[in-house]
């Protein structure tokens, strides 16, 4: 076991950042040797090619601020002919002014338009060459470029991240996809069930273990009904009359504006991302911790908070006593208690199995400390399953296709890779912080699993779903859908190694409506006034679609879906495929349902 792991942030910030940071950059040096680029090279051509970008630039700058010097110089050149004519009229109806006013509007007009004719034309014309000429130039050194970059950018995988993460953190392994097996130890040896929720689907996963205790990072999209508030308005007028001081009688209109608001139903869409891991440590323990965004609180914050929190928990603890409802008792830490906030757990025995000093102590640490993202994180347990999910993750990008990092620019391939790779890793460890903090769990094996020889299924229903949002949303939504659309999966049928799937898209259409509300007006009458609002009202669309793993990279699939023999097999499905996790999945249409994997067998030969 990699013991300095029972320090988790500590850990992080004097060893796996680093060796993160180095292992990075001494795959991309092998990845660049191996190449054989030219990387010298690349950077002055890539120096010239900012230099003649430049030079476009402002060649177009130039032109666009003569140009508009021409549209000026043309309304001058109206406005002094008009001037002249109305000299001329002046002159016939014998106004002595408009003598002047004749030679000075053509003189002003013919000069405006020798200046156009003479000066801003060709300079115009000048920078307009410049512009094409550098832009001309710019375009094929951006060609040279990617030729010179070419060899390089096709040696990135997708499992570039995968491999960096494994050879930093041994302990921590990661797989191609979640596949039948993972999940069959997850639901059958830990109760993890299959993604039920019909406001929910997954649209990105990630499965491993850490010292062979199993885990699933599910990002979802999910449905929820908010209210949106309305607003309409009515105008109204009257009038009074009243008699002033001398007893005349006078009238007086009045106008106002009544306002009023509905609320109505209105589907939001949101996205949120949850670790699930499984360990049988603490079996019947139940707990749930919030954030408490304790890394922002100064020191008397903090301690003010201790001391607050510890007088409610001090209070409970004897009300519950009192009653005989409750075994809750102190940990004796008070930082901990009240900054864990687990004050719903179940079984005080196992939770103090659970969370030694040491466990007390990283977890205080790391709610605290500015090197991760402090306490983001909502963190519950349920028996063997730990749910964790973080704030911080909603920044998580989780596609690390090999596509982010080709350029034409050797300084930006290496940007992008460090970068995101770097970024990918702080928030993949951070996730996994809550739970490294508890040394048991990276102590506790887990038993053995008998796992089932024969599925009713390929692939599981979270990678069906990951696979079918890939596709894009909009294949599968109802014509009259008005929103965005849930995508969920339902087994048809198991065909050898493919799966049939129906693909339901759940949306909304839209309806206008108005209501009228009642309002008191200040001519003291009540008046309906309009409110328009809109009515969503459920739509679901129903598709088949055949899911198939594929034993090749992404970027093999990319290279022999371009070539004419698969590009022709795809163009059956009406090129309607995604391509992830080693899955294909391809939309069914009535001659491709007979013909999928005999074609595929055809096309991958």
């Amino acid at each position: 076991m990699d013991d300095i792991l029972l320090e988790p942030v500590k850990a992080f910030a004097d060893h796996y950042e680093n060796r993160f940071a180095d292992n990075a950059k001494t795959r991309l040096d092998e990845l660049i040797d191996n190449s054989h680029v030219n990387a010298e090279e690349n950077r002055a051509t890539v120096k010239q090619l900012r230099e003649e970008e430049r030079l476009r630039d402002e060649a177009h700058g130039r032109a666009s601020m003569q140009k508009g010097l021409r549209v000026f110089l043309i309304v001058l050149i109206v406005a002094a002919f008009i001037v002249a004519i109305i000299g001329i009229f002046s002159v016939m109806n014998s106004v002595m002014p408009g003598a002047v006013m004749i030679p000075v509007g053509i003189a002003a007009g013919v000069g405006f338009i020798l200046l156009i004719v003479l000066v801003i034309n060709p300079k115009i014309k000048n920078n307009m060459a410049a512009h094409d000429k550098h832009d001309k130039k710019a375009r094929e050194l951006t060609d040279k470029a990617w030729t010179q970059m070419q060899p390089l950018n096709a040696l990135f995988e997708s499992n570039e991240t995968k491999n960096l993460i494994e050879k930093t953190v041994p302990l921590l392994k990661i797989d191609d996809n979640f596949d039948m097996r993972r999940y069959d130890y997850l639901s059958g040896k830990y109760g993890f069930t299959g993604n039920q929720d019909m406001q929910s689907s997954t649209i990105a996963i990630l499965s491993g273990e850490i010292l062979g205790n199993p885990f699933v990072v599910d990002r979802e999209m999910y449905q929820y009904m908010g209210m949106h508030t309305y607003r309409g308005t009515l105008v109204i007028s009257w009038t009074t009359t009243y008699r002033d001081s001398e007893g005349h009688v006078h009238t007086q209109h009045h106008t106002q504006t009544l306002v009023a608001t509905v609320e109505k139903p209105k589907p939001e869409y949101s996205e949120r991302t949850r670790l699930i891991y499984g360990n049988e440590a603490a079996p019947d323990l139940v707990f749930t911790h919030s954030p408490t965004h304790a890394e922002r609180m100064s020191d008397r914050e903090y301690e003010s908070a201790i001391k607050s929190g510890m007088k409610k928990i001090q209070k409970q603890q004897q009300k519950a006593l009192k009653k005989g409802e409750s075994t809750f008792t102190e940990m004796g830490n008070a930082e901990f208690d009240v900054m864990f906030n687990a004050l719903d757990r179940n079984n005080e025995v196992q939770f103090r199995l659970l969370f030694t000093p040491l466990a007390q102590k990283n977890m205080t640490t790391l709610m605290r400390s500015p090197v991760g993202y402090g306490d983001d994180f909502n963190f519950y347990k349920r028996k063997c399953l730990n749910f964790v999910s973080s704030e911080h993750s909603a920044a998580w990008d989780l596609d690390t296709s090999y596509k982010r990092y080709a350029s034409y620019d050797i300084d930006t391939i290496i940007d992008n890779f460090m970068s995101f790779n770097t970024t990918y890793f702080k928030n993949m460890y951070f996730e996994f912080a809550p739970l490294l903090s508890i040394p048991l769990y990276q102590q506790h094996k887990p038993h053995e699993y008998i796992y089932s020889h024969i599925y009713e299924r390929n692939y599981t229903d979270y990678e069906a779903e990951c696979a079918v949002n890939r596709m894009g949303r909009n294949v599968f939504c109802h014509s009259d859908s008005a929103t965005d659309s849930i995508l969920k999966t339902d087994m048809l049928r198991k065909d050898g190694k493919s799966d049939e799937l129906n693909v339901t898209a759940y949306s909304f259409r839209t309806e206008e409506r108005v209501d009228f509300v009642q309002k008191l007006g200040g001519d003291g009458h009540i008046h309906s006034v309009p409110v328009p609002w809109t009515e969503y009202i459920p739509v679901e669309r129903t598709s088949t679609v055949k899911l198939k793993q594929l034993d090749m990279t992404d970027k093999e699939f990319e290279r022999r879906s371009n070539s004419g023999n698969m590009f022709s097999g795809l163009d059956m499905f009406g090129g309607r495929a995604a391509f992830t996790h080693g899955l294909l999945c391809c939309l069914m249409t009535a001659q491709g349902d007979t013909m999928f994997d005999k074609h595929l067998e055809g096309v991958l030969k």
